[in-house]
């Protein structure tokens, strides 16, 4: 027993303690996993992602690109139009030839899903 002038903790009382503190520590960090900001494509980092993923291409160089973004903050706030024709729009594209979605999520508060279009 280990025992002070206030309270008295048999070894049982610790232990449980310690396993219901662990427990409670595994459950906020799964749910802060599950309900953080996240782009929602391709593989997520616990803390750090930036990817870049291929969609569509045609083969042919492209010229031009455009871009177009979401971004969410802490999972709660999301804004933005990631659109491919905002993307075309921006850098007057025409004929599509490359599309590609650019993603980026910083330890669950911030992240980032764009699209980027390729063409003429």
């Amino acid at each position: 027993m280990f025992s002070n002038e206030e309270e008295t903790f048999s070894i049982d009382e610790i232990d449980y303690f310690q396993m219901k503190t662990k427990g409670l520590l595994i459950l906020f960090f799964s749910v802060l996993e599950l309900a953080c900001a996240s782009p929602g494509f391709g593989p997520n980092g616990f803390l750090v992602t930036q990817t870049k993923i291929g969609i569509f291409g045609t083969g042919e160089k492209s010229q031009k690109f455009g871009k177009a973004c979401v971004f969410s903050l802490l999972g709660l706030f999301a804004y933005g139009d990631g659109s491919i024709e905002n993307a075309k729009r921006k850098a007057n594209i025409n004929i599509v030839e490359e599309i590609n979605w650019e993603t980026i999520s910083l330890f669950g508060i911030y992240s980032s899903l764009c699209v980027e279009a390729g063409g003429k």
